[in-house]
Parts: C-alpha cells; structure tokens; sequence
C-alpha cells in the first residue's frame, strides 16, 4: 500500500467555491500566520444559511489583539475586524461567509465539532 495523503473530506459549498475557500484561507494564513478552519453545517453538509469560517489564535494572541477585559462580542476592535474580513470573504468567494476570530482556549472549550482547515494544499507544495 502506497502512503499518499487522505483525501480531503467533502464540504457543502460545493465546487468551484471550495476552491475560492482554499484561496481565502491562504490569504488569512498570510496576514495572521494560522489556518482558518471551515466549521458548523457547512462543514458537513449541503444544507446550511451562512459558511463559518473561524481563525482561532494562541490564547496569547488572541489577547494582544483583543486585550479588553470584556466578552469578544462586545469589543468594538472585534466585530469591526471580524465584519470587515466576513464582507471581504464574501467579496472573494461568493459565499455568505460569517468570519470570527477566536480564542482558542474558548473554541476548544464549547466549539468541539468538525473543522476543516482552508488553504493547507499549498503548505506542503500541495
């Protein structure tokens, strides 16, 4: 048995914008140095309302970034960030993308689902 790489697991949104997907996770992963994960109904089936796409950061970069001592929800920096790249994606995909930047401490703690990393095929020469 030869050991080739297992293939990537069918996502909702269909073809051609998991590739725009791909490519917009590329460009996350060059501004902030992590991989967005596509995640919620999207992720497993074709049935959904928006695409969640999340960036989940190092606690400690999550917390330099957004230092208030207030749910992430209610910090101005956040949702401005998180609208502006949630519009961005929509622009680049076509998709109704919702973006959100987590912490990873708190996506581990009460988002324990399905996450498909977007953009990882061109890491490894892919």
């Amino acid at each position: 048995m030869t050991n080739q790489p297992a293939p990537r697991p069918m996502v909702g949104v269909g073809m051609p914008a998991a590739l725009h997907l791909d490519a917009f996770g590329r460009e996350i992963d060059a501004a902030f140095g992590h991989v967005p994960y596509l995640v919620g109904t999207a992720a497993i089936g074709k049935t959904w309302r928006d695409v969640d796409v999340r960036l989940i950061l190092p606690d400690d970069e999550f917390d330099a970034l957004f230092p208030q001592d207030r749910p992430a929800h209610e910090d101005g920096r956040w949702g401005l960030i998180c609208a502006a790249i949630s519009e961005l994606a929509r622009f680049r995909t076509g998709l109704p993308v919702d973006f959100q930047i987590q912490r990873m401490s708190y996506a581990n703690d009460r988002f324990p689902g399905v996450r498909h990393a977007l953009g990882l095929h061109d890491r490894n020469g892919q």
